[in-house]
């Protein structure tokens, strides 16, 4: 069985329970007021004595509306109890993830002085891959390096293999209990959807009440798609540490860039899941500052968040097309997207593992497309592009190992390294029917693109 490591949780780590919580409290406290109001609503029906053509539309629109508070009444109600549910669900998640910590770090103590006298590798490892190395020699370069170490690492063993099993028994702990409680709050959150009224009004309608109303604009989903041919935005990216040419390196720079430099041969060497992270590192050092086309297939396939981020755009594409369609009549027309960031788009940080996290981050999002509408029948060929560039955000650090960007973002303020745009896109077709979203079908996963750098073996070996 394959047990988890700390990078694997750190979206738990991340996760805020309290403001979880805050929703579902407030999603309950609407069902009350509806509630409080209900029995006037319901007393009305019948006391009005009147004599007028106007008394049955009266009755029926006292009697819609409340069928409409008793749907958003039944429909706060279920998704209150669904996101408190898995608000606790997400306290209890993290408290494995604290206890494995604790557990992993009193490895790291424990090991420490046998780590010491090892390669790089497992010195810049975590305690939970340290001792996975120690314990079982994976080489002949580990062999000599561990032989003579070999009674420290049995004297060590059985404490060292409960600690190694407590952290990873919690970690696989905190991922089950908050992947099961998602898996049950989605079905009820999209019942508890189902249940609240429709308000609606036709396109024409719509469109004149945000035209003819001071201040109010059509927000819509936030990221309209416009007809015209493919357009590529005009994008802005942030540069914390521009070239100053009147830098002057000190010996920690040198220092710092020959750390990296070898850190970075390293993870090249022992770190085949980082394979596109470490050559877009490479790139950066290199200070060419071209272009680097990544793999968007690759991240798509690799990890989640990306592969939601790619599906929730082709999902809103999809929308903006059937809007489109109804609001001109065309029947085949191409559109272009505006762009969004990755994070808008999943709700959390757009890369869920080290190997993207490193290579595209929060990236920014927009999708081109051609649409061809046969009665109520819809064909749309997408191109969902990832554009972002290359850089290091001043204070901050690294996610998975903590390390602080200022070290290497001074490389590009002394001109040894530079920033550089990557790019990329995934392509699909989808079909469907309109107004059904339960007919929708996806095809053309092109699968990894074998000429981006960083791909990984034909084989499958040693793949990220």
């Amino acid at each position: 069985m394959v047990m988890a490591y700390r990078d694997a949780v750190e979206y738990i780590e991340e996760m805020n329970p309290a403001h979880v919580r805050a929703v579902g409290e407030e999603c309950l406290r609407t069902k009350g007021i509806i509630k409080s109001a209900l029995p006037t609503l319901t007393g009305l029906s019948g006391k009005v004595e009147w004599r007028s053509d106007a008394r049955d539309l009266y009755e029926r629109r006292l009697n819609e509306t409340i069928d409409l508070a008793e749907g958003l009444h039944d429909g706060f109600d279920k998704a209150g109890a669904a996101i408190i549910d898995y608000a606790e669900a997400q306290e209890r998640a993290k408290r494995r993830v604290a206890e494995g910590i604790a557990a992993e770090k009193s490895l790291g103590d424990l090991i420490a002085p046998i780590v010491a006298t090892q390669s790089l590798v497992v010195r810049v490892a975590d305690p939970l891959r340290q001792w996975h190395d120690l314990r079982s020699t994976t080489g002949p370069s580990d062999f000599l390096i561990e032989l003579g170490q070999r009674d420290a690492i049995d004297k060590v063993r059985p404490q060292a293999d409960a600690l190694w099993n407590a952290a990873t028994t919690a970690y696989d702990d905190a991922i089950r209990l908050e992947t099961e409680a998602r898996r049950d709050a989605l079905p009820r959150l999209k019942a508890a959807y189902e249940m609240l009224p429709d308000f609606l009004a036709n396109s024409k309608l719509s469109g004149e009440i945000v035209d003819k109303t001071p201040g109010l604009e059509d927000v819509g989903t936030g990221n309209k798609y416009h007809i015209g041919p493919p357009t590529k935005p005009s994008l802005t990216f942030d540069s914390d540490f521009p070239y100053d040419p009147n830098a002057e390196p000190t010996a920690g720079d040198y220092l710092s860039w020959n750390k990296w430099r070898l850190m970075l041969r390293a993870a090249q060497a022992g770190r085949p899941d980082l394979d596109d992270a470490t050559d877009a590192y490479a790139h950066y050092m290199d200070g060419t500052g071209t272009d680097l086309r990544i793999d968007y297939e690759e991240a798509y396939t690799e990890d989640a968040n990306v592969r939601k981020a790619v599906d929730n755009e082709i999902a809103l594409a999809r929308r903006e097309a059937e809007r489109i369609y109804r609001e001109t009549g065309q029947t085949a027309f191409q559109m272009t997207g505006d762009p969004t960031s990755a994070r808008k788009l999943v709700g959390e940080y757009p890369a869920s593992t080290e190997n993207w996290q490193k290579t595209l981050g929060d990236h920014t999002v927009y999708g081109t497309s051609d649409v061809v509408v046969n009665g109520n029948q819809v064909t749309m060929k997408i191109k969902v592009h990832a554009e972002d560039v290359y850089n290091f955000n001043a204070d901050a650090n690294d996610i998975a190992t903590g390390a602080p960007d200022n070290e290497n973002g001074r490389f590009s303020t002394l001109g040894w390294a530079k920033e550089f745009r990557t790019y990329g896109e995934v392509e699909r077709t989808v079909t469907w029917t309109i107004g059904d979203p339960g007919s929708v079908q996806v095809s053309g996963d092109g699968g990894t693109d074998r000429n981006a750098p960083g791909e990984d073996r034909m084989d499958g070996r040693n793949s990220g």
